[in-house]
């Protein structure tokens, strides 16, 4: 008997149709959920950002002393699952091979059809599950990137998510599919919409409902259901909007009570397994972040120079340094300097936004938090699109910027100071797959594409922060030298 709780992680509130059919078949367990709105969604972000999410939400739900983790998650299932279980050891369980093995057990035709976020897809995960099982089966898979913010912004019930579901699912109705997998756990959401598309004749596979028959099964193999008689606790956490969390955890849950949903902030959490850092020996560069994608970047530039690069997740005593500046410029510094400091290492920081002109700049410092603490781009993007409701198109200039700040400890007065900037136009409608945040409304006429539309190599030779980081390869060698 173990009263110790199941833990969920999600990019949203997805994985709350994993908890569902727990409290269905497992009402004696005691459970904490963690959704990750203010980062979602996880579908478009690289595999080694997903990673890095992931792990950091794990670190938070090991300090509730959960018994087994579901990672209630397609993109961080396929991204993250084996790297999770081999550092951890309690039971971790993904939602990709039990949604797997009940398409297989359903599809008389042998034709399955996968829907899931562009992560999911691109991996190839339910592809390697499926062959690994039934070599020869057919397999049709689509990404549906609309479905997750569709749920997110409460609109799985209106007239436009119709329209999209079925402008969505087009491309599979004559594919002859008798069997389609929800591979993603916001999708179940919207299953009576998928199911009106789709047909009848078409079993839906909710893969997350599935894994909670092996959470039961592995329960009792490892002997660790509660059979204890006490009355179950359910703890629930997000890095967004709590009220946006309780709003839509209650119709889902169909909870009589409140549910008091709490907002954390996750960033501090490892990145990565829990273990001990190594001191670094001779020239070392501390980038303030533990994103996986920019410490890749500073990596690529800095290393072949024989500069150790190092994270805040290899530091993680050192406090937390608040944004209180009013410029880029003022932020960025705030914390290379604070955390030059600190560490007595030089830091690398950066700061970034988009600035729209008939905005007077705005969303600017806070294009994070444009529509407020804890939000997410759904709801960043929603705000921007109803503050230039009557603006012009063309009048639609906008700027996207970044600045980084290398700083020595001590020295503030010798900070590196570089910028980038790439100028566009906002549009009204949402185009591309490959960005995140303001990007699929960030158009670039010189190449008559969103950003979210830009290919890696596209992105990086005109984006602000690739303006950025060239500015500071031209200079930083120099600049090292002299305060090194």
């Amino acid at each position: 008997m173990n009263k110790q709780p199941i833990g969920f992680i999600d990019s949203g509130v997805g994985g709350l149709t994993v908890v569902k059919e727990a409290l269905h078949q497992l009402p004696a367990e005691s459970s904490v959920y963690l959704g990750d709105q203010a980062r979602l969604p996880y579908g478009p972000r690289p595999a080694e950002q997903v990673q890095a999410f992931t792990w950091q939400m794990v670190n938070f739900l090991l300090k509730k002393h959960i018994k087994m983790l579901v990672i209630a998650c397609n993109t961080a299932t396929a991204a993250a699952l084996p790297l999770i279980k081999a550092n951890l050891d309690i039971p971790v369980i993904g939602v990709i091979k039990p949604g797997s093995r009940a398409a297989l057990k359903a599809t008389q035709t042998g034709h399955i059809g996968i829907i899931a976020t562009e992560g999911t897809v691109k991996s190839g995960a339910y592809v390697k599950a499926l062959r690994a099982k039934a070599p020869k089966i057919r397999l049709t898979s689509l990404a549906a990137p609309k479905f997750v913010s569709l749920v997110e912004s409460n609109e799985a019930h209106s007239p436009i998510a119709k329209r999209v579901v079925a402008d969505t699912l087009q491309p599979l109705l004559h594919e002859d599919i008798d069997t389609l997998i929800l591979g993603c756990t916001h999708y179940p959401i919207l299953r009576p919409l998928i199911q009106n598309v789709m047909g009848d004749q078409v079993t839906l596979i909710d893969s997350g409902a599935e894994t909670v028959n092996d959470v039961s099964m592995l329960l009792d193999y490892f002997d660790l259901a509660n059979n204890s008689g006490d009355t179950p606790t359910h703890e629930y956490y997000t890095t967004g909007a709590p009220s946006m969390f309780d709003e839509l955890g209650e119709a889902w849950l169909e909870l009589t009570a409140p549910m008091h949903a709490k907002h954390v902030n996750i960033e501090g959490e490892a990145d990565h397994a829990m273990a001990t850092v190594p001191e670094a020996k001779g020239k070392t560069i501390v980038v303030a972040s533990k994103n996986q994608g920019k410490i890749k970047e500073f990596k690529t530039m800095f290393e072949p120079a024989g500069i150790t690069v190092k994270s805040l997740a290899d530091f993680s005593s050192v406090p937390t340094v608040d944004e209180t500046g009013t410029t880029f410029e003022e932020n960025a510094r705030q914390k290379a300097d604070q955390y030059a400091k600190d560490l007595q290492l030089p830091v690398i920081a950066d700061d970034s936004g988009l600035m729209v002109d008939a905005l007077d700049g705005q969303p600017g410092i806070r294009s994070a938090r444009y529509a407020g603490d804890g939000h997410n781009d759904a709801a960043n993007n929603a705000k921007l699109l109803a503050a230039l409701a009557d603006v012009p198109e063309d009048d639609r200039t906008a700027t996207f910027h970044t600045t980084l700040v290398l700083a020595k400890p001590d020295h503030p007065e010798a900070d590196l100071v570089v910028h980038g900037d790439v100028s566009g136009l906002i549009t009204a409608i949402p185009r591309g797959t490959d960005g995140f945040g303001y990007d699929p409304f960030f158009f670039v006429p010189a190449l008559g594409k969103t950003m979210a539309e830009m290919t890696a190599e596209e992105k990086n030779q005109i984006s602000h922060r690739g303006n950025a980081m060239r500015a500071l390869e031209d200079v930083w060698q120099t600049w090292l030298e002299a305060n090194g």
